[in-house]
């Protein structure tokens, strides 16, 4: 029955048929997510979450993908058609990467530079700040698929300071990530280690270098704990603001937020606008509507997260037919 499905959506790419139905789209901003680009060569890449990861291959042809049909537009332009000083043009698409993986930097940002095309990188301050190779949040999720977190879990000194019953990670994560440094550090020393060849995430210097390829940097929080499960909302951003703009030498855009697990609020949007944040961008996957190519009102912005199964076919090779169909076929608000 999948095989079926997928040769009727080749069909109705050939045709013409999904680039019709593309066509009430005109006046909208898609915002595309992603979070790593990898080298299949890389000796890091199987230990990648598949899910979160493409290939070098993938991510160069769905680049391909979105100049053929999209207006690319930077993160800059974005922000004024919010401020109503510039309009989009029709059919805009906003390229953003979420955490701030070291392989942005290595295999994504050259192939966006060689063909000019602008993104936005969304950078957990905390974790470019940290020291270890391996980022601890990582490690989380890396138990979890290898099987290892449950024993974790279960120690005594373990169980007692996390709590609960069979805890997702992101539960796990975002206990951890509200202690202190040095209580989870503490915790951390039992947690089976990864064995990582190079740094998992963007160092402080990083950003300027990523800068200079053309991608612009915005806010994913301080911790990376949902904000919704953050205190103080406007602190935790503020916070990541200060050390952003410092790492980046002044070169980002700290009015630009992606929200970490692309988890909000009302108290959340309050608290960023508090925090002098105007675009706040979640996880909701729909596409945003403007008004001849303004972005109008005090509104959130939608995000659509593509994974390499998604626009592939089977052995991992890009179809258009599937990112078209998987694009296309989404609500406007």
């Amino acid at each position: 029955m999948n095989g079926v499905r997928a040769l009727l959506r080749t069909a109705a790419y050939r045709s013409g048929l999904l680039a019709a139905a593309r066509s009430r789209l005109r006046s909208t901003l898609t915002v595309v997510m992603l979070h790593r680009v990898m080298d299949p060569a890389d000796p890091d890449f199987l230990l990648a979450d598949p899910k979160f990861t493409m290939s070098t291959p993938l991510f160069a042809s769905f680049l391909e993908f979105l100049r053929d049909h999209y207006a690319i537009v930077s993160l800059a332009e974005v922000m004024a058609a919010y401020d109503g000083v510039k309009p989009l043009p029709d059919h805009s698409v906003l390229i953003t990467f979420d955490d701030g993986w070291a392989d942005n930097l290595r295999y994504a940002a050259p192939l966006l530079q060689r063909s000019k095309t602008p993104a936005v990188v969304f950078a957990v301050a905390a974790a470019l700040l940290s020291h270890d190779d391996a980022w601890w949040q990582e490690r989380i999720f890396i138990a979890a698929r290898d099987g290892s977190l449950t024993d974790w879990l279960g120690q005594p000194q373990v169980r007692d300071r996390i709590g609960g019953v069979n805890p997702s990670p992101i539960d796990v994560a975002t206990i951890l990530g509200l202690m202190e440094d040095e209580e989870r550090d503490e915790l951390l020393l039992t947690l089976p280690c990864i064995p990582c060849s190079r740094r998992m995430m963007l160092a402080p210097d990083d950003l300027s270098e990523l800068a200079d390829h053309g991608i612009d940097i915005g806010l994913h929080g301080y911790t990376h704990v949902p904000l919704t499960n953050v205190p103080d909302v406007t602190a935790e951003l503020s916070r990541a603001s200060d050390a952003i703009r410092e790492m980046s030498g002044g070169r980002s855009i700290c009015t630009a937020l992606g929200c970490p697990h692309g988890q909000y609020d009302r108290r959340v949007v309050d608290g960023a606008r508090a925090a002098g944040i105007k675009l706040v961008f979640t996880s909701d996957p729909y596409l945003n509507a403007t008004h001849d190519g303004m972005l109008t009102g005090d509104r959130v912005l939608g995000r659509i997260n593509v994974f390499a199964r998604q626009i592939g076919d089977r052995e991992g090779r890009f179809d258009p037919s599937a990112a078209a169909r998987f694009l296309w076929a989404r609500e406007v608000r």
